[in-house]
């Protein structure tokens, strides 16, 4: 949950960084709004707070849970839970944020930005190819959207197209 106000402001003085699991809002809602009221539902995993207002270092995740990234991606944008309720409109991001978030602020915040991240010659050619432009489709499709082809290490690991 979001810290205090005073908390958050000794964060940004000491530039703390944060990695947030916005998937926990989607597949865990069930469970907050059942044990916690609104506002502290609203601003569970909050990213646009921590990054906006106190412009706190923010890499996002999904912790140990097997829950694809697109599911994280829709939660940071929308804020919706598998319910479609909205929790905490305020603290969504734009698609372009959330996927820098999980992208290239993950290594930085583990100090392994050199390495990975990002799309550049020299680094880790670890990346996938979607069926659908997450920077142009509507943010509920992105929970349907699929990966087409990964690669690890330079090297396919796996490939939705038809054998050739």
């Amino acid at each position: 949950m979001m810290p205090p106000e005073q908390t958050m402001q000794v964060m940004a003085a000491d530039k703390i960084m944060i990695a947030q699991q916005p998937n926990f809002s989607y597949t865990l809602e069930g469970r907050y709004v059942q044990t916690l009221d609104e506002e502290r539902i609203a601003h569970l995993n909050s990213v646009a707070t921590p990054a906006n207002k106190y412009r706190l270092f923010v890499a996002l995740g999904s912790d140990n849970l097997p829950i694809g990234p697109m599911v994280g991606l829709y939660a940071a944008t929308t804020r919706r839970g598998m319910s479609g309720t909205v929790h905490g409109a305020e603290e969504a991001v734009s698609i372009q944020e959330a996927i820098r978030m999980y992208t290239a602020s993950g290594p930085y915040l583990t100090f392994e930005e050199k390495a990975k991240g990002t799309i550049e010659v020299g680094k880790l050619a670890d990346l996938i190819v979607l069926d659908s432009d997450p920077l142009t489709i509507a943010p509920e499709q992105l929970l349907h959207t699929q990966v087409d082809l990964t690669i690890v290490g330079g090297k396919v690991v796996f490939d939705r197209s038809p054998a050739r």
